[in-house]
């Protein structure tokens, strides 16, 4: 019995562990120069759809897939109407996995899992790092299946499993319903289809069961990106739901389909792949692979008017637009004086960006989309400084650092000053504190916008203003602290950890400041300018 548990544990464990791996990995593939590329082999939809067969082949991911094509897609760099081409794709490609599964792969990825391992873990071939971590989570996923596809077998034998069979019933609508909750549950249809094909392959369940089940993960799989998609707004919102709409099409074509073949004698998928001279596991395999295949024509003459359409429902949101690179783009690293100068462009513009935090603080809205604008920003300047490195390693290299140790800074001060907000918003309403929140915003962000002006307008007289604002806010944050925590009644243990928070991040955000003063400003000399890393 717990050999049997460990089985269908493990098996679910390595896959689950395969497939956040394998999108772990390919975030770090996911350069400016692949998106280049992507860019450059996308610009048609066909072409765009067949690349998405391939990286839905490669990556047997439709997380590792959406995340590419979401990351492609909020760079401005493909419209709607070609991510979603490459979903499709995409989504095509992933059904090969169930099909694999069904045969005997086990020796290949257990080659490709000792191969890919020993790359991973050595450092003279470190290069290849990212590339063998994306076939070393594709192994465990096939490692996954298989130990779920054998764990089958025994299972079927439990008295527990089939009283639990014959308690629910026989009904095809049974098997639909429980594989969409575990498809829900587990998020992946793959994994739920090949464990119903493998209780098919021993017995317990029909074909007609099995193929409702598969129907089923389409289901699950669409009403789990549904619900992970609620907080998304704009382009991403977009990529997340046509993904739903996809699954959500696939069940209303193919389960009338299956009800007209059982009850009206009409031969439709199950005729078809139970024609085929093959296993049974190999036919049921078929009908995953068939499912995902049968209303793609349909959906892409439909491209351009579903992305217009999900375009007005979902429209690119303000925070969308913030987290695009403004200066830096794709050709900039041609010449390194202008790539410097554009990367400082994009630094001073990530500066100005964290005065819209406060803005949240009083309008009361969500702070997260602009924090994960501005990371995105950061992000983008890290890979733009990487890729200039690569492409010109002996040159630029003062300015090159320079950049870098101002992009510490202001990831430092994003963190800080975030901190600072999110606790300032935890305070809102609170009895007490309405001054306290109200000085910090207001007086922090004054500060904010006197240099942002100065690094805008680089005069000498902004410069000199902006210096004397800075300076060490220590004394003044503990003596702001001992003032209200010993307000009369005290505050609650929540509160006055928030005002903590706060008073700390004051003191460090005035630090990083005068840092990033001394950085920026072309007329400073001070000692306590930052060597250049």
């Amino acid at each position: 019995m717990l050999e049997l548990l460990g089985g269908v544990i493990g098996g679910l464990g390595l896959f689950v562990f395969g497939m956040w791996f394998l999108t772990e990995s390919l975030k770090k593939l996911t350069s400016r120069r692949l998106r280049r590329t992507a860019q450059r082999l996308t610009g048609h939809p066909f072409t765009a759809f067949g690349w998405g067969v391939l990286i839905g082949g490669a990556t047997q991911s439709m997380t590792a897939l959406v995340f590419i094509t979401v990351s492609i897609l909020r760079s401005g760099l493909i419209s709607t109407r070609i991510a979603f081409a490459l979903t499709l794709g995409g989504n095509m490609g992933v059904t090969l996995l169930v099909l694999i599964a069904t045969f005997d792969v086990k020796i290949v990825a257990l080659f490709v899992l000792g191969v890919a391992g020993v790359i991973v873990a050595s450092e003279a071939l470190s290069k290849y790092r990212s590339v063998a971590a994306s076939f070393l989570g594709g192994a465990m996923i096939i490692l996954g299946l298989i130990l779920l596809k054998d764990a089958a077998a025994p299972l079927a034998d439990q008295p527990w499993f089939q009283a639990m069979l014959e308690r629910t019933g026989a009904s095809p609508i049974v098997t639909f319903l429980a594989a969409a909750a575990l498809t829900a549950a587990v998020q992946s249809s793959s994994a739920v289809s090949v464990f119903a094909i493998s209780l098919a392959a021993v017995g317990v369940l029909t074909v007609d069961q099995t193929v409702m089940a598969i129907y089923g993960t389409f289901v699950g799989s669409s009403a789990i990106m549904y619900v992970l998609s609620v907080g998304l707004t704009g382009r991403s919102r977009q990529a997340a739901m046509y993904l739903v709409l996809l699954n959500a099409a696939i069940c209303a074509v193919t389960i009338p389909l299956f009800y007209a073949e059982l009850h009206l004698g009409v031969p439709a998928v199950k005729a078809l792949v139970l024609s085929l001279d093959l296993e049974l596991e190999q036919q049921l395999a078929l009908v995953y692979t068939i499912t995902a295949m049968g209303i793609v024509p349909v959906l892409f003459l439909l491209l351009g008017p579903t992305a217009r359409l999900f375009e007005k429902l979902w429209p690119e949101s303000p925070a969308d637009e913030l987290s695009k690179a403004q200066f830096i783009y794709d050709h900039a690293s041609v010449d390194i004086g202008t790539s410097a100068m554009l990367a400082e462009l994009e630094q001073k513009r990530v500066f100005r960006m964290l005065s819209q935090y406060f803005d949240a603080v009083r309008q009361g809205t969500d702070l997260g989309q602009v924090r994960n604008a501005c990371r995105n920003v950061l992000g983008e300047i890290a890979r733009f400084l990487e890729d200039l490195h690569e492409s010109r390693p002996m040159q630029g290299i003062e300015s090159r650092n320079t950049m870098m140790n101002r992009l510490k800074l202001l990831s430092w001060m994003e963190k800080a000053v975030g901190d600072m907000c999110d606790a300032l918003q935890e305070l809102e309403g609170r009895h007490g504190l309405e001054g306290f929140r109200a000085n910090i915003c207001e007086g922090v962000d004054t500060v904010f916008l006197t240099i942002a002006d100065a690094m805008e307008s680089e005069d000498e007289a902004s410069w000199t203003t902006a210096k004397h604002l800075l300076g060490d806010r220590g004394s003044l944050m503990r003596e702001m602290r001992a003032r209200y925590v010993e307000l009369d009644p005290p505050l609650l243990k929540p509160e006055a950890l928030n005002v903590l928070i706060v008073t700390n991040a004051v003191e460090e955000t005035f630090f990083l400041m005068a840092k990033i003063e001394a950085e920026f400003n072309p007329f400073s000399y001070s000692e306590e300018h930052v060597p250049h890393a």
